[in-house]
């Protein structure tokens, strides 16, 4: 069974992304997440960056996580960010530059799917072979989207 965040993820919703910077790899994916849903561009700006106030959501091993959850999101949305520069101002928890960010976004209102959303993502990508594996694809979104919808 694919994973539950795969339903949310399209190939065009894969961004190969410099980086450089945690706030170059969050503008990147906000001016994707506007094309995706009806909410504005500075109300996805403010919640994430409110988030990140509360919490750095880069976990470690690479990987963050920025998610929000917004009152009358429309449906969930997934984005990954493959950092082609590794992003060494992130403040991750274990000091490691980031190389990938996979954003998700949910209505608040329904605590359920964004948690189900958190599990999936976390689960699939918890794996070590799995973000080695989507680095080894390079720029490649339909072997990235593979390996992420992989059974």
């Amino acid at each position: 069974m694919k994973p539950e965040f795969v339903n949310y993820l399209q190939q065009d919703s894969i961004l190969i992304v410099d980086g450089e910077t945690k706030k170059k790899v969050l503008d990147a994916i906000i001016a994707h997440a506007c094309t995706r849903c009806t909410m504005d561009e500075d109300q996805i700006r403010e919640a994430i960056w409110k988030r990140e106030r509360m919490m750095t959501t880069g976990v470690g091993k690479g990987l963050a996580l920025p998610h929000i959850r917004i009152n009358g999101f429309p449906s969930p949305l997934v984005i990954v960010a493959v950092c082609t520069t590794p992003v060494t101002d992130y403040k991750t928890l274990d000091e490691e530059p980031v190389t990938l960010a996979v954003f998700f976004a949910a209505d608040e209102r329904d605590p359920e799917a964004y948690l189900k959303l958190l599990g999936s993502i976390s689960s699939r990508l918890k794996e070590d072979n799995v973000i080695a594996s989507i680095h080894a694809a390079g720029n490649d979104r339909k072997k990235i989207y593979e390996i992420l919808a992989a059974e």
